[in-house]
C-alpha cells in the first residue's frame, strides 16, 4: 500500500500526540521514569550479575521495563505457596532442586517427581505475564489444548506490498491463566514442595552435596541442582567461553479495542513487514527492520506487538512504541481502549552452558531458544520428560551421590543423553 508523504507525516505527528509526555509509567522496580533511550533512561545499577553479557541477558538498557512485565499483577493465577507443600528445612537432601518458576521450571519439576524422586522448587512466586502464542498442532501433541484461549484456522505473512502468504496452519494464543494452573497442578500431584526465594549460589560441599543458597542464608542441600530461571543465568552456571555474541529480540506490544481495524479476525498476522515509515523516523535505530504481529481477537477487540526479531543492540522499547502508534495510525486505526500492554525482551543465541559443571541447565538458560523466532515455550514443555528421565536414571543409579560418585559418574548429566542435547 502506497502512503503518500505528506499523510505519513500527519500519521506521525498524530502518533506522538497519542503518545503524549507519558511514553511509559513510572518503573517501579528502579523508582523512575522508566525509557528505552535517552534522558528518561532509568539508570540500572549493574549489582547482582555475573558480568556484563548476563547483565544483557536480563535486559541491559530495557531492564526497568523488563521488570516491570515480570512483576505485573495476574490476580487470576495461584500463588504457587498456596498450592505447594514447603521445603522442610533440616530433613534429608532432596534428589533435585529446580530453580525458576516459569513454564520450563514448572514442567521439569512436575516430571522429575512423577518419576518417584524428591523435588524442590525455588524461584521468586511470581505469575506467568508475557503472552504466548503457539501452533495449535503443537500443543496439541503436548496434551494443552485446554490451555489455548482462542485458534486462528490459519496464519498469513505480509513481506511486501505483493500478495500476502498463507501459512496453511492453525495458532493458537496460549491462556497465561490455565497453562499456569495446568503445570502448577502437575506439580501438586506429583509431590513438588517449594520455596519462594532468589537463589544467591549453589556450591559444592565437602560430602559432595550440592547446597542452593537462598536469600537469609536459607541453605537447601540436594543431590542435584538444576537451573531453569531464564537467560541471566550467570551467576548460578558456568557458560563456554568464546562462544557466539547473544543477540536480542525486543517487542512492545498493545491489547486494544480499535475502529478500523484491516486485519481478518481467522487470520493471525504472524508478521506484516510493510514499512509504513518509508525511513522517515528519525532515530539511530531506523535502519533495523522490525515487523508487526497481530491477533485480532474479534473484529475490534486486536493484540498488536511491533517485534525487533533480532540485533546486535536491543531495539528499545520507546522506539518501538513510536514505530507501532505510527503504524496504526497510517493504517487508519484508531485505539478506543487499551487493555494491557506488553514489554517481551529475549535473548537468543549465545554461549552454551559448559557441560563439564555438576550443575544442570533448562529451559532458556540451556539456550533452548530458537535462535531465528525467540520461540522456546513449547521446546522447553516438550524436552521436559526426556530431561526427567535422563535425571532420573542417574540419580537412582546411585551415581551422583557424594564427590567420589560425581566424578565416577563422567560429570555433568546432560552429555549422558541424547534428549537434553537436542
Amino acid at each position: 500500500m502506497a502512503v503518500p508523504r505528506r499523510s505519513r507525516r500527519r500519521a506521525r505527528a498524530a502518533a506522538r500526540r497519542t503518545e503524549g509526555a507519558a511514553s511509559f509509567p513510572r518503573c517501579r522496580a528502579c523508582g523512575v521514569r522508566a525509557g528505552g533511550a535517552g534522558s528518561e533512561s532509568c539508570v540500572v545499577v549493574r549489582e547482582g550479575f555475573a558480568d556484563e553479557e548476563d547483565y544483557v541477558k536480563a535486559g541491559g538498557s530495557e531492564l526497568c521495563l523488563v521488570r516491570m512485565q515480570r512483576g505485573k499483577a495476574m490476580d487470576s493465577q495461584s500463588r504457587i505457596a498456596d498450592k505447594l507443600p514447603p521445603i522442610l528445612l533440616g530433613n534429608d537432601p532432596l534428589d533435585l532442586v529446580v530453580i525458576g518458576c516459569g513454564p520450563a521450571g514448572l514442567a521439569l519439576a512436575a516430571e522429575s517427581a512423577t518419576l518417584g524422586l524428591s523435588v524442590g522448587l525455588i524461584g521468586p512466586d511470581l505469575p506467568f505475564t508475557n503472552n504466548y502464542g503457539v501452533w495449535e498442532d503443537e500443543f496439541k501433541d503436548l496434551g494443552l489444548a485446554n490451555c489455548i484461549e482462542h485458534v486462528w484456522k490459519d496464519t498469513i505473512i505480509y513481506l511486501d506490498d505483493s500478495e500476502p502468504i498463507l501459512i496453511g496452519r492453525a495458532y493458537g494464543r496460549v491462556s497465561r491463566h490455565l497453562l499456569h494452573e495446568e503445570l502448577l497442578d502437575r506439580c501438586v500431584k506429583s509431590g513438588v514442595s517449594f520455596l519462594s526465594s532468589k537463589v544467591e549460589n549453589i556450591f559444592e560441599a565437602a560430602d559432595g552435596y550440592s547446597h542452593v543458597v537462598c536469600e537469609h542464608n536459607v541453605v537447601i542441600p540436594c543431590r542435584l541442582a538444576t537451573v531453569a530461571s531464564g537467560a541471566a543465568s550467570g551467576k548460578l552456571l558456568q557458560y563456554e567461553v568464546g562462544g557466539p555474541r547473544v543477540s536480542l529480540q525486543t517487542a512492545y506490544g498493545v491489547e486494544v479495542e480499535v475502529e478500523n481495524n484491516p486485519y481478518d479476525p481467522d487470520l493471525m498476522v504472524f508478521m506484516d513487514y510493510r514499512d509504513y515509515s518509508k525511513q522517515e523516523i528519525p532515530c539511530s535505530e531506523v535502519h533495523s527492520p522490525t515487523f508487526l504481529y497481530a491477533m485480532p481477537m474479534s473484529s475490534t477487540r486486536v493484540f498488536f506487538e511491533e517485534t525487533c526479531l533480532a540485533s546486535k543492540e536491543a531495539m528499545p522499547f520507546d522506539v518501538l512504541k513510536e514505530r507501532l502508534m505510527f503504524r496504526l495510525q497510517t493504517m487508519g486505526v484508531r485505539i478506543t481502549k487499551t487493555y494491557e500492554e506488553e514489554w517481551s525482551y529475549i535473548p537468543v543465541g549465545g554461549s552454551l552452558p559448559n557441560t563439564e559443571q555438576k550443575n544442570l541447565a533448562f529451559g532458556a538458560a540451556a539456550c533452548m531458544v530458537h535462535p531465528a523466532t525467540g520461540y522456546s515455550v513449547v521446546r522447553s514443555l516438550s524436552e521436559a520428560p526426556n530431561y526427567a528421565s535422563a535425571i532420573a536414571n542417574v540419580l537412582k543409579a546411585g551415581q551422583v551421590k557424594g564427590a567420589q560418585a560425581y566424578e565416577r559418574s563422567n560429570g555433568n548429566i546432560s552429555t549422558q543423553g541424547d534428549p537434553i542435547n537436542e
